[in-house]
């Protein structure tokens, strides 16, 4: 299990500990008036932030990687970070919040300027915050049902689910992220700052199912599955794969199942 299972998680995965989500949590870590100045000021923070971090790194690429790199994401890992989670322990947290909402995504109106829905409140009721702030304001109340049908038609889409901290170990938000994402962009693109953590799993692929006929390794964003040429079969790199599991459904043979991280040596440190 990943450090944060072991500091938070009670015996168990730390996003199935229920009392990441609460009231009582939160205050522990976090407060109205600090969480509302973060949201208020989240927009821009990715905006400008992000971008001037890709500037001084490509300035000064040695610097930044040894110094700039592991501060930010110390800090990330602090106030706001997300983890992978597959869809079938996102349904498990969907069964036991109390709240949910459905909100405008801000990093996809940063990257894309335009409003897209594909983030939620959960847990704590945050609403009477998320009212005073203009790119939050417009939430929808959601039920179990609502949010479970709808993650699962974002998965089939290929719509990687996080969870996301505010201020650690409260959990406040689940994500479906893709390439859009400033997350991603962040970590994976532009590689300033390291705001998500892989999955509790790998994927591997069965070798007497596979066809080979890469459409699993088209849906991947993180370029975690390879094309063996000899065998003419589809591999998985544990060591970049990130446990989201939205290969799973680009499989039109059942080849790809998820399985523990802990189990594979190549992965079961790697974070």
């Amino acid at each position: 299990m990943c450090q944060f299972c072991t500091q938070h998680g009670e015996g168990k995965k730390w996003y199935e500990n229920m009392a990441n989500y609460t009231a009582e949590v939160f205050h522990q870590v976090n407060s109205e008036q600090n969480l509302l100045h973060f949201l208020r000021s989240f927009s821009r923070s990715l905006r400008d932030d992000v971008a001037a971090a890709s500037r001084w790194q490509r300035r000064f690429p040695r610097i930044y990687r040894l110094i700039a790199y592991p501060l930010l994401s110390r800090k990330m890992e602090k106030t706001h970070f997300g983890q992978v989670v597959p869809i079938e322990d996102i349904e498990t947290i969907l069964s036991q919040v109390e709240h949910i909402v459905r909100l405008p995504c801000v990093c996809r109106r940063v990257t894309l300027g335009a409003e897209k829905r594909y983030c939620f409140g959960v847990g704590m009721d945050l609403t009477p915050i998320l009212s005073e702030v203009p790119d939050f304001a417009a939430f929808e109340y959601w039920t179990r049902d609502q949010a479970v049908s709808f993650i699962r038609r974002l998965d089939e889409e290929g719509k990687t689910h996080s969870v996301w901290t505010f201020n650690t170990p409260f959990i406040g938000a689940i994500c479906n992220c893709d390439q859009d994402c400033m997350a991603y962009r962040a970590q994976i693109t532009l590689g300033v700052t390291r705001t998500m953590w892989k999955a509790e799993y790998v994927a591997e692929i069965d070798p007497l199912r596979c066809t080979g006929c890469t459409l699993c390794r088209k849906r991947c964003y993180f370029d975690a599955i390879t094309f063996d040429r000899d065998n003419k079969k589809c591999e998985i790199d544990v060591t970049a794969c990130y446990g989201c599991g939205i290969c799973r459904p680009a499989c039109q043979h059942d080849a790809i199942r998820l399985i523990d991280r802990a189990a594979v040596p190549a992965a079961a440190g790697n974070w």
